[in-house]
């Protein structure tokens, strides 16, 4: 019987939950919504946050779960609106 063969990846989930949060909030306020201020926001936010790796399903969850922190949640928000000022001020486009 031939052994199933492990799959391995590198993810920031940090990137993944800025990019989702980010969409969101962007959506919400009178902001330029075009990709380059998006990507810009988000550039922000990860050059000021703690990356999170994973590269299994296993450290998937257990980031997802430090992910869930109230206070996390919070500080990623203000991170986001701060970003959000700053670009909407200077916009690179």
């Amino acid at each position: 019987m031939e052994k199933t063969k492990k799959e391995y990846v590198l993810v920031n989930i940090a990137e993944e939950l800025v990019r989702k949060k980010a969409r969101e909030l962007m959506a919400d306020y009178d902001i330029c919504k075009c990709e380059k201020c998006f990507l810009d926001v988000c550039a922000i936010v990860l050059n000021q946050s703690d990356a999170m790796y994973y590269t299994t399903e296993k450290g998937k969850l257990l980031q997802l779960l430090e992910a869930t922190d109230y206070q996390f949640k919070t500080d990623l928000v203000v991170m986001i609106l701060q970003a959000m000022k700053s670009v909407k001020e200077n916009p690179k486009h």
